[in-house]
């Protein structure tokens, strides 16, 4: 045999080799970006599908949660991420997709602002959303879901927004310093946040979860990366967060267990009321995408001056990597 013929032959067996190799080794375990995931429950699926193996058990070796900022900087990682997909708010997607971001909208992660409570001091003589009119409230930055929580709280009641003082303090922490010392009228705190600060020993609710608008907070983002080239690997995240929602809603206390650990230093007699609270509210969705949820948060965004022309919605999502059912 001529050194060439040996040479080829010995250098298709290194590849051949290399080829049996990768072919056998497992799938790279990955995290999954989650906006505010221990400070906010929308990515309670997430923690419920790796502690109950959900995700292995659709062939996908999701692992662990990175906790993103929120806003922009989560749709920002999402993209850079080797994953590609990521839960951040619906909004900050819309806002990325308009600029021209190569990223689609694949499921609702979560309904309505739950997760949430407007509040006011024990003290304070207002009752109700109504009583607001005219009054100040704190939000923490302009456009923020602060913001766009009292918009659409408003307008559910049938006030128009103009009419209520949204005055931006900077950060959470900024806000309830202001309500405490009166120099807002109310706020709006995540439900986490308001049973670690003391909850109705300390604040009054003027609208609850199963008031509050359906404004989702939460929605998986995937890039184009992804589902051109991984398409089943987007399929089996959201099959194993679908099932862990339906173990969510169904064994209510069992998650709080699981969770307990994620929302600590939160008590655990607290974590398994917000999770019930939150199962009662309707708050987890399987992932099917209602446009009118979507609808409403364009719309939302157009009152806070994140959007300054209407968007073709129909444009930025793609049901198709759901199962089956909860494509229509």
């Amino acid at each position: 045999m001529s050194q060439y013929k040996k040479g080829t032959v010995a250098a298709l067996a290194v590849c051949v080799a290399a080829w049996c190799a990768a072919a056998s080794a497992p799938a790279m375990a990955e995290d999954v970006l989650v906006t505010q995931y221990k400070n906010d429950p929308s990515g309670a699926p997430y923690g419920v599908a790796i502690e109950r193996g959900f995700f292995k058990q659709a062939g996908v070796d999701i692992t662990g949660v990175i906790s993103g900022e929120g806003g922009g900087t989560s749709v920002r990682a999402v993209i850079a991420s080797s994953l590609g997909f990521g839960e951040t708010s619906p909004a900050a997607a819309i806002a990325a997709i308009a600029q021209g971001q190569d990223l689609k909208i694949v499921d609702i992660g979560t309904r309505s602002l739950a997760d949430n409570v407007i509040i006011v001091m024990p003290d304070s003589p207002i009752k109700s959303v109504q009583d607001l009119k005219g009054k100040k409230v704190a939000i923490s930055n302009p456009k923020s879901l602060g913001e766009m929580t009292f918009v659409a709280a408003a307008e559910k009641v049938g006030i128009n927004p103009a009419d209520i003082q949204r005055v931006a303090l900077g950060n959470l922490s900024g806000a309830l310093t202001a309500l405490e010392n009166h120099v807002v009228d109310a706020t709006t705190i995540p439900g986490i946040l308001f049973m670690m600060r003391g909850g109705d020993s300390r604040y009054r609710v003027i609208m609850g979860p199963k008031a509050l608008p359906e404004l989702p907070p939460a929605a998986g983002i995937a890039t184009g990366a992804l589902m051109k080239n991984h398409p089943q690997k987007l399929r089996a995240i959201l099959a194993a967060r679908r099932e862990a929602v339906q173990f969510i809603d169904q064994h209510t206390a069992d998650a709080s267990k699981i969770l307990e650990k994620i929302y600590a230093p939160l008590p655990p007699k607290d974590v398994d009321t917000m999770m019930h609270d939150l199962v009662a509210a309707n708050f987890y969705s399987e992932g099917r995408i209602e446009m009118p949820l979507l609808q409403t948060t364009a719309h939302v965004m157009k009152v806070v001056g994140m959007l300054d022309k209407d968007v073709d919605l129909a444009k930025m999502i793609d049901p198709s990597f759901l199962p089956a059912d909860l494509q229509k």
